[in-house]
């Protein structure tokens, strides 16, 4: 069964304190873990970039509570559609830190437009993206 990926960005209503954000990984990560969701969260001053994948259904519910959420707002679907394997697949929910301009950069590895929701800045891009994400939540301390 194909699997269901979305991925957003959104602005905090404040930006969060590094408590904040290790309650909000806590309880993500143990929430994930129950509807198989596995994805990654950057986060830059305030700054939200989201990619969840699972099943359909758990994605959909997901981020039904994810886009209501008002510890955040312009959540906006960046791209989302079905891929036949996890770029995640380790990772009940990966974290990373990034200044403005990694983020940036980061960021524009996704393109609304296209389906397949990378920019095609290479031969296979999931892994490419998937590994560039890796390093950087790896480089972050915590995946």
């Amino acid at each position: 069964m194909p699997l269901h990926y979305i991925v957003y960005t959104s602005v905090a209503e404040k930006p969060f304190t590094p408590a904040e954000l290790e309650q909000i990984l806590v309880r993500a990560r143990a929430k994930n873990h129950t509807l198989r969701v596995t994805g990654m969260l950057l986060y830059s001053a305030g700054q939200i970039l989201q990619v969840l994948e699972g099943p359909p259904e758990a994605i959909e519910q997901l981020y039904g509570t994810i886009a209501t959420d008002p510890r955040h707002y312009h959540v906006a679907t960046v791209a989302e559609g079905t891929s036949e394997r996890r770029l995640f697949p380790d990772w009940s929910m990966g974290f990373g830190e990034a200044s403005a301009p990694e983020f940036a950069r980061l960021a524009g590895y996704v393109d609304s437009s296209r389906t397949t929701f990378l920019l095609p800045r290479a031969h296979n891009l999931p892994v490419e993206l998937r590994d560039m994400l890796v390093r950087f939540v790896s480089k972050s301390g915590e995946a």
